[in-house]
């Protein structure tokens, strides 16, 4: 068999390669699934698209120093990892196409196409950051950036807000709604909340710069009726000498993580105003059919709608005490389970994404795709 890419309308399984950020080795990821540090056994569930009819190649991390060095140059002047994208050509000059979990990845991919170190293949790439940024960027790295996207073949977003960013920034580059998924076998449906707790439990999760844990506070600290649980790696220790209704797991292992879910009266998702994140922590909630408080803004009502979560305005905590307050454990539960019934109709698994994936990269390869899947 050849080591090329296959041939437009090829009977051969065509081949992916999905290009990750340097740290994400699919190796390493999957020691950590096994130790149950992570949800799956490979990051965002991309071996998935073995199913849809892909052969998948995964990026490799080169450790030597002289590579890093380089690197270390790249991303401080441009965001861009462009030895590591060197390091990995000729595993995107044997794919059909290739996919990025962003845009910098994207992008790097790109430049070495456009300087004719790697042979031009279609990519997906996906924006998280950069137009939330835009307007702030400096000028050489718009320079660079601009034609960059513009030749990407595809720049997915995972949430409404980036993509009506993305467009009304440069509405020359090619962007989709791209609905994220997550790993459904780690975060399965929970018995529903029992009515007769006295406490209410806060559960939130996250490490972005987003992350408003302040409003959290302010709302809920040290007052005997919640509890609060924080599930995050940054924050201080101090915090727990003056908030006594407050307990931070720094990094739980899967099945604690959700355990704590599991047990949590609303998971909360509190943010700083953002177009992309939130996604994450509202789809594992929704998965496992546990209600959700969320700050209207990043990725939360690209997924839910207003009944099927409870959304508050930016840095309210009067608001999110309001919320907590609002709804009986009957009201909480029908809302969950409409959130769950809107997560399995859309599938926001990360199989699902997968064939997302799969419909929007039939046609740059010459192929058809059937029902999320290359259509042999």
């Amino acid at each position: 068999m050849s080591d090329g890419p296959s041939a437009p309308g090829s009977a051969r399984r065509p081949k992916v390669h999905v290009h990750l950020s340097y740290g994400q080795s699919v190796a390493r990821f999957a020691e950590l699934f096994a130790e149950g540090q992570q949800p799956e056994r490979t990051p965002y569930g991309f071996h998935h698209a073995e199913e849809c009819g892909f052969d998948v190649s995964f990026s490799e991390d080169d450790k030597r120093d002289g590579g890093r060095k380089i690197a270390r140059w790249t991303l401080r002047r441009f965001s861009l990892d462009v030895p590591h994208a060197f390091f990995n050509r000729r595993r995107m000059a044997a794919a059909d196409i290739i996919w990025t979990m962003s845009e910098w990845d994207a992008m790097s991919a790109r430049l070495l196409m456009e300087l004719g170190i790697v042979p031009k293949r279609p990519i997906i790439g996906t924006a998280i950051w950069v137009f939330d940024w835009w307007d702030g960027l400096s000028a050489h790295r718009r320079f660079v950036y601009e034609p960059l996207l513009k030749r990407l073949d595809l720049l997915l977003t995972h949430t409404q807000a980036c993509l009506n960013k993305a467009r009304a920034t440069l509405p020359a580059v090619r962007t989709k709604l791209m609905h994220f998924g997550i790993a459904t076998d780690t975060f399965q449906p929970v018995p529903e909340d029992v009515a007769g707790r006295r406490v209410i439990r806060i559960v939130a999760a996250g490490n972005d710069m987003t992350r408003d844990w302040q409003v959290l506070l302010d709302a809920f600290g040290n007052d005997p009726d919640y509890e609060l649980v924080i599930i995050n790696r940054e924050l201080s220790d101090d915090l727990l000498a003056k908030y006594t209704n407050l307990t931070i797991p720094r990094e739980p292992p899967m099945p604690e993580f959700r355990r704590l879910y599991a047990g949590a009266t609303y998971i909360a998702i509190p943010m700083r105003d953002n177009i992309y994140s939130g996604t994450t922590v509202a789809l594992e909630a929704m998965a496992m059919g546990v209600p959700v408080i969320s700050t209207r803004a990043g990725g939360s009502p690209t997924y839910l709608n207003d009944d099927e979560a409870l959304f508050v305005p930016p840095g309210d905590a009067a608001a999110w005490r309001a919320a907590a307050k609002s709804q009986t454990p009957d009201e909480r539960q029908a809302m969950a389970r409409r959130a769950n019934a809107r997560f399995l109709r859309d599938d926001y698994s990360t199989l699902g994404m997968m064939r997302r994936y799969t419909e929007f990269s039939a046609p740059l390869i010459g192929r058809r795709a059937k029902d999320g899947r290359i259509d042999d």
